[in-house]
């Protein structure tokens, strides 16, 4: 059987390669490119020729700035804090590689992500957490339909990231040494952060910092710069401080105590469903990636919006991030969460 393999020179697809070519699998690299440095590009080259499998690049940078990138400064703009390894999956990544696997007359894709896929004639194709709960990523696949799950494979997701690395340093002698694992967005340059933001989504304006009750503590350096829950570079006397919202219209930074993060009704927009999802479902929600699931109970959905309330209350809930359920290891759904507030509020109604 064929199998595409999307390689990005990382450690992690280099894995997956070999594993797919283990089990048997005739192979062939697909490496999506819309950033990447030479020196990557040389590692992929290297992994599948010492693997001795097809490569076939394919440049995607025009879709990948139309569906990822210029949408997560548009969203910066807004006050929102994007996730778009989230958007980056369901959009150009596995839609690329399905393209690909269809063209060369594969059966399977397989990626090197943190995560399991069942098939079963009774409970359907389920997409699972990986085993390795330091390195779990089905957070960040929720969006991806059933219908690619179903031609999907991912081999580490039934092993460690120690068992891959100890994988790596046998099966790829030396080519890792060095390599630091990529855990910052990946198209801006490191620490560029800031000036990318600065330059992509306008400028940074100064403004006031104001507690829950409207007394000023001090001045912010530009909202795109924070993000709901952020405790550090506040610089502010008599913390700890964390923020608890940002005021676009005003250009506020409101700060507040550990407790005045926590909300109970978290309000969603664009949900995808694994499965049919019903009012009054009680289950466990994450509302952003390696958090620890808390339960929740879904009160309204349609095929737009949904609301949940978590009853014993959830941190940190910042608009822009996904919020992800599960039922036990199995991704049920999720959705971007639009707002969140505490107990009580009048529901959906304002947005019909």
């Amino acid at each position: 059987m064929k199998a595409v393999v999307g390689i990005s020179g990382g450690m992690d697809s280099a894995a997956a390669a070999a594993l797919m070519l283990d089990r048997g699998f005739e192979v062939i690299g697909v490496h999506l490119r819309f950033r990447c440095s030479r020196e990557e590009e040389n590692r992929v080259e290297r992994i599948t020729s010492e693997l001795g499998i097809g490569l076939l690049s394919l440049d995607v940078e025009s879709l990948f700035n139309s569906k990822v990138r210029h949408p997560f400064f548009d969203a910066l703009r807004k006050g929102f804090t994007p996730n778009p390894c989230v958007v980056c999956n369901e959009q150009v990544k596995f839609v690329s590689l399905v393209s690909a696997a269809r063209g060369l007359g594969a059966e399977l894709v397989a990626t090197g992500h943190y995560a399991r896929v069942s098939l079963s004639p009774d409970k359907g194709t389920a997409l699972l957490r990986g085993v390795d709960p330091e390195k779990d990523q089905s957070y960040m696949l929720y969006r991806i339909p059933v219908s690619i799950l179903e031609k999907t494979c991912f081999p580490l997701g039934g092993i460690t990231k120690r068992e891959v690395r100890a994988f790596c340093e046998e099966r790829f002698p030396a080519l890792f040494e060095g390599v630091a694992e990529s855990s910052d967005i990946c198209f801006i340059p490191g620490r560029k952060l800031e000036e990318t933001i600065e330059l992509n989504a306008g400028p940074f304006i100064p403004g006031r910092i104001v507690t829950t009750s409207g007394e000023e503590l001090g001045h912010h350096r530009g909202l795109n710069r924070y993000t709901i829950g952020q405790r550090k570079g506040l610089s502010l006397s008599g913390g700890p401080w964390f923020v608890v919202e940002k005021r676009m219209s005003l250009n506020e930074l409101v700060v507040g105590r550990q407790e005045d993060l926590v909300v109970e009704e978290v309000f969603c927009t664009d949900p995808v469903w694994h499965l049919e999802p019903a009012t009054g479902e009680r289950l466990d929600g994450c509302h952003r990636y390696r958090c620890r699931p808390s339960p929740c109970i879904l009160e309204q959905v349609n095929d737009r919006y949904l609301s949940c309330r978590f009853p014993e209350g959830v941190s940190g809930v910042a608009p822009g991030q996904s919020l992800v359920f599960y039922y036990n290891d199995r991704v049920y759904g999720g959705a971007i969460i639009e707002r969140a507030e505490k107990g009580g509020p009048p529901g959906l109604e304002d947005h019909r």
